[in-house]
């Protein structure tokens, strides 16, 4: 299996439609097959609604064989009132047909390789939630299920509700993660980070969902100065980590960030990572192809 997941989160808006399929191109010629969008995204661009990625995504595939790449969308995380992450959309058995049908609009397709539930929804039960999704695996809408940003206790409820109901088990597992760690009071909002305790959970589950990591790179941080990091991951540790991380790209005869991701790679995590030409996606993927 080809080691990254390309995320295109910023096709359609902050990458445009010809640069998008650009990469997709790229990526494709590379080897790579599985590609990680969502139906909000990007929903925080200033032009943004929640779609675009999608779209862009439905316009490519029409030129491509559908069964040569995994689509990987997500669902339940569309902002209500289109500003903040304050209340989303959720995982309402309503919701969740609706969303899937314009999904597969978007996406000019008839199937959805995975779909992740985006984030946990609070408000609906678990095993309604679920009841929904795995109809959608039994009629072969979807193929298999995801989960995103649940946080461990849930994560762990959930995987009973699934196993005392027989329902579709997770094959997939979502978190931000990189290798440097954010500060104790940093919000990344509805994201949930991936620690030590976390992974030993998932691993530990009889489903055994491939874990996936997102955000490695952190928009290129590992590139810039150790004075320069996003003040989430500002501190003097997080520095010191970067500078030797440098150093280590310079004996690799690589870029700093092709070497985080292969060693998220080899600490078991599979990166989603996306970039905004094709050789910035070659340079990322140096140590990996």
């Amino acid at each position: 299996m080809f080691p990254i997941i390309l995320g295109t989160a910023r096709f359609g808006t902050y990458t445009s439609r010809e640069d998008s399929f650009a990469v997709l191109d790229a990526f494709i010629e590379m080897g790579g097959g599985r590609l990680d969008t969502a139906n909000n995204y990007a929903c925080w661009h200033p032009e943004g609604i929640g779609g675009e990625s999608e779209t862009v995504l439905g316009e490519w595939l029409t030129t491509k064989e559908r069964n040569s790449v995994e689509i990987m969308t997500k669902i339940g995380a569309r902002s209500v009132d289109g500003f903040t992450y304050d209340k989303l959309d959720g995982l309402s058995p309503d919701n969740i047909k609706r969303s899937v049908d314009e999904s597969l609009a978007r996406l000019n397709t008839d199937h959805i390789d995975v779909l992740y539930a985006h984030v946990d929804d609070l408000d609906t039960p678990l095993l309604d939630s679920w009841k929904a999704l795995s109809s959608l695996v039994e009629q072969g809408i979807v193929k298999q299920l995801g989960v995103s940003n649940y946080r461990e206790p849930r994560l762990l409820e959930l995987a009973d509700v699934i196993k005392e109901n027989q329902l579709t088990p997770f094959a997939y597992a979502q978190y931000r993660y990189s290798l440097i760690t954010p500060n104790a009071i940093a919000d990344f909002g509805p994201q949930v980070i991936l620690n030590e305790h976390l992974f030993g959970a998932l691993k530990a589950l009889d489903c055994r969902p491939e874990i996936i990591g997102y955000s490695p790179l952190l928009d290129g941080a590992y590139e810039q100065s150790p004075d320069e990091l996003p003040d989430d991951y500002d501190n003097l540790l997080n520095c010191a980590l970067i500078e030797d991380i440098q150093v280590q790209a310079q004996q690799h005869h690589s870029s700093p960030s092709a070497l985080i991701l292969k060693t998220i790679f080899d600490y078991g995590i599979t990166p989603v990572t996306a970039a905004s030409s094709p050789e910035r996606l070659r340079s990322n993927l140096q140590l990996l192809v």
